[in-house]
């Protein structure tokens, strides 16, 4: 294999980098103008090329972002100042994912068990760290499981990465083998009785949203009250909602936003769906993205905290009951 062909291997297109980072295709264009960075290569056919060196500072670059700062602060620096600065507490205090994962005004410094939780990633014993959280979810019950344990855990995960002291694989490890953990503690919990099984929810995420721990944690919450849910994985192009809540005869729509997606991204999912959805199919949303403190359209709920779930389905069964359900 000649030099030529290895540098091609080991550069990504502008699609591979966007779903890997998370940046848009735009955002990229305009940085590469305005900041000089990044600088991509370019194919036999023009197409932009991205050495993977920096594609790594696009995400150290996409960390700093959602910690508060702001394109013109971060994008032109060289590797070794965003490395110093996501290792910084100012970046690790402003990130806006710690509050809503856990219902919780601000994250508390990570416990004693975040820090043993992190040995074991470190240790790459996939099997072992999984059986380590589902004792802990038999012991402590999936509530506080989800509250006290995986989302903390979640923002010590993403502190850790910007501190350097995981690798990306590490990062994604994680992610499975929690997401396994999440869906066995689920599958525990006993269906309840038909008439106390409402409402019954579909959940999934937008096309721009490939995250779906936020959704396996607000599922655990719901099938705790008794909900009826159905997964229906990530990034479900929105007429494909519309047809499966039509098909499973939803009560609710559920969906999952971080804090990678653009305000507007937001805005205009949330107004097409409820504009196109029956006004009898409730549309919920909840996540760590900014604009949904903001004002959203009318007639979407928006659950603040995964504990705020049992009073939204509480508050759904007190007014279908009214209403003869």
């Amino acid at each position: 294999m000649n030099d030529r062909t290895v540098n091609t291997a080991l550069q990504l297109s502008i699609a591979a980098v966007e779903r890997d980072t998370g940046i848009g295709k735009d955002t990229l264009r305009v940085w590469e103008r305005r900041y000089g960075f990044p600088q991509p290569h370019r194919d036999a056919s023009g197409d932009r090329l991205y050495p993977l060196d920096q594609v790594e500072r696009l995400r150290v670059i996409k960390r700093l972002l959602d910690g508060g700062h702001r394109p013109a602060q971060v994008v032109a620096l060289p590797i070794d100042e965003l490395d110093a600065l996501a290792r910084g507490r100012s970046s690790v205090e402003t990130s806006p994912d710690a509050a809503v994962a856990s219902g919780r005004e601000q994250m508390p410094a990570e416990s004693a068990e975040v820090h043993a939780y992190l040995a074991l990633l470190k240790r790459h014993d996939a099997e072992l760290l999984r059986r380590a959280l589902l004792q802990d979810a038999m012991r402590m019950g999936i509530s506080r499981f989800v509250t006290e344990v995986v989302a903390p855990l979640n923002y010590g995960v993403g502190q850790a990465w910007m501190r350097g002291e995981l690798e990306v694989f590490e990062e994604h490890l994680y992610s499975e083998v929690i997401q396994r953990a999440l869906r066995t503690a689920i599958d525990a919990i006993p269906l309840g009785e038909a008439a106390q099984s409402r409402p019954k929810v579909l959940m999934t995420t937008v096309p721009q949203e490939p995250h779906v721990l936020g959704l396996l944690m607000a599922e655990a919450m719901l099938a705790l009250e008794g909900c009826r849910c159905v997964q229906l994985g990530a990034q479900l192009p929105l007429g494909n909602m519309l047809m499966a809540a039509q098909a499973h005869a939803a009560d609710v729509l559920v969906l999952s936003f971080s804090s990678l997606l653009q305000a507007a991204q937001v805005f205009d999912a949330l107004a097409e769906l409820r504009d196109r959805l029956p006004r009898a199919v409730e549309l919920w949303a909840g996540g760590s993205n900014p604009a949904l403190r903001k004002r959203l359209p009318e007639g979407v709920r928006v659950t603040a905290a995964l504990t705020d779930l049992a009073h939204s389905v509480h508050d759904w069964r007190e007014r279908h009951r009214v209403s003869g359900f």
